[in-house]
């Protein structure tokens, strides 16, 4: 049986692109399997939502890594803001990493940009 097609768009902020170049290739091959067989089908039933100051945004855990994305439900799209290692019970990982992006508004200016791009495709 073959894995559902995706209905999802996957796109990445440049913040993300740069996280994921840093991974081992292994956790790379291990993160591609979880956006195109998990999240570009079904985001919201393999994410968790975020609340506090990161609302609006959600989290999907894998091996020892997470993945902080937004989801747009109405364009199809999940955008990943940053990927990165999960630091055992605390939270002093991706979110601290992704905090001070949001609140300088660099996230939202990357994610305009990647729907400007994706408006523009023919």
């Amino acid at each position: 049986m073959s894995p559902p097609a995706p209905e999802y768009t996957i796109a990445f902020t440049t913040d993300a692109k740069h996280d994921v170049a840093a991974l081992d290739a292994g956790i790379r091959k291990r993160l591609k399997k979880v956006l195109q067989r998990k999240l570009a089908v079904n985001p919201s039933g393999y994410g968790s939502p975020l609340g506090g100051e990161l609302a609006g945004y959600w989290k999907h855990e894998f091996a020892a890594h997470r993945i902080i994305h937004r989801l747009y439900g109405d364009r199809k799209l999940v955008v990943v803001c940053v990927v990165g290692k999960r630091q055992g019970k605390y939270v002093s990982d991706v979110y601290e990493q992704l905090l001070p992006m949001v609140k300088a508004g660099r996230v939202v200016e990357r994610v305009l940009a990647i729907l400007a791009r994706l408006k523009s495709k023919p």
